[in-house]
């Protein structure tokens, strides 16, 4: 009867559909034990806060990151990255005294479905010190240089100073605040919004430390520099012996300069040397009118020099009182037995034949003195173009006190 049962086509073909329903169900059913299974991730680098108490800092941490390895389902790897991306690593310094610390790590916002958490390493060495807020200057450091025909003026900054705030050692190491505004190649004025630094007497870079503000705001005033610059004569070198420059003239007063503001140039002007070596009469020759550093242009760049040269004469002045000049303050200078001195000039003629002892003055300057002193020597000023050529005798006795 099993045979016959065996050999019919109806009861083969049921037999085979439902051996492959139960091929398909062994081959798809879901493996809940590999589901269950834990998965270990790992998270380096992730920085540690430290929370402390009021006027409290961390000056040092023996490290700022910790390796968090987390153990989860299978399941609730996809979306493990995102929710950790909300975790924290918390000490707790609150409340702790000055010094050296060493504290817990601990995670917080730790998704759900988590088997198992460690952290590597467990713990962190922390050193607290109490805040301290310091004043400090801000020096402001000028990068590139406004296009050509452009002038940079004064700086204007909206503060002068910024307090700078941390722990006392590294506050400490602060010497300023240093900012870099870029002027390169501007044509009007601006305004630049700046970044502080907080450096060391070198210049280097101070960490650890917090600047308020950060920023600071920097007016640049840039204007086209045509403006006049006065200009006066310097005499250089000496004429031929036996002969005295009584006068300098220059044919331009004044040029117009490009280059500097109104308020970078000298206030007396310019000086324009003229060389007067070996010169045994009067002379009228070109010569070049110096550019100051910034000017980058002068119009005229040379004028006429006319040098007036006489034969030089010598007169002697007798018994010409000494006084005391520039005397600092808390110094005591007295002279002694009320000296004289004998001058003997040299100048151009023209000078020296109206000159009198009214317009020689013999002094000793006290500026150079210190206390103790018992000689000093004797200074002579005579009119413009005269030298003193022999001061007899050329110290003379005196009593210094004081400072």
């Amino acid at each position: 009867m099993m045979d016959r049962f065996l050999r019919n086509n109806n009861v083969l073909r049921i037999l085979a559909l439902v051996l492959a329903c139960i091929l398909w169900l062994v081959v798809h059913t879901p493996d809940t034990t590999q589901e269950q299974k834990g998965i270990t991730e790992h998270y380096p680098s992730m920085p540690i806060h430290v929370e402390v108490g009021s006027n409290m800092v961390v000056s040092t941490m023996n490290q700022s990151t910790a390796t968090v390895n987390v153990t989860t389902s299978l399941n609730n790897v996809p979306m493990l990255f995102s929710a950790m991306s909300k975790v924290q690593l918390v000490v707790n310094a609150q409340g702790l005294s000055p010094g050296q610390h060493t504290l817990r790590i601990f995670a917080l916002n730790m998704p759900d479905d988590i088997q198992d958490i460690k952290i590597d390493p467990e713990t962190v060495n922390v050193v607290l010190e109490k805040e301290v807020d310091v004043e400090k200057p801000i020096n402001i450091q000028i990068k590139g240089k406004p296009a050509d025909g452009y002038a940079l003026g004064s700086l204007k900054m909206n503060t002068q100073s910024a307090i700078v705030s941390g722990a006392r050692s590294a506050v400490k190491k602060v010497a300023q605040v240093a900012a870099t505004v870029d002027v390169g190649g501007l044509k009007s004025a601006d305004t630049k919004i700046v970044k502080l630094t907080p450096v060391d007497a070198d210049g280097r870079a101070v960490d650890n430390v917090e600047l308020s503000p950060s920023s600071i705001s920097v007016e640049v005033p840039v204007e086209a520099t045509e403006d006049t610059l006065k200009l006066q004569p310097e005499v250089t070198g000496s004429p031929a012996p036996g002969y005295a420059v009584s006068n300098v003239t220059l044919s331009e007063t004044q040029v117009s300069e490009t280059g500097l503001a109104k308020d970078q140039l000298p206030p007396n002007g310019l000086n324009v040397p003229v060389d007067v070596t070996g010169l045994t009469a009067s002379k009228t020759f070109n010569v070049t009118v110096p550019l100051l550093e910034g000017i980058t242009k002068v119009v005229p760049d040379t004028v006429q020099a006319t040098v007036t040269v006489e034969p030089m004469v010598t007169k002697t002045f007798k018994q010409v009182s000494v006084s005391v000049q520039n005397v600092p303050k808390g110094l005591n200078v007295t002279l002694k037995n009320s000296p004289k001195v004998n001058v003997t000039l040299s100048g151009p003629a023209t000078i020296m034949q109206d000159l009198t002892a009214k317009d020689v003055q013999a002094y000793v300057d006290a500026s150079t003195l210190k206390s103790g002193m018992t000689k000093a020597r004797v200074t002579v000023q005579a009119p413009k173009w005269v030298e003193a050529a022999n001061i007899s005798p050329q110290t003379v006795a005196v009593q210094v006190q004081g400072a």
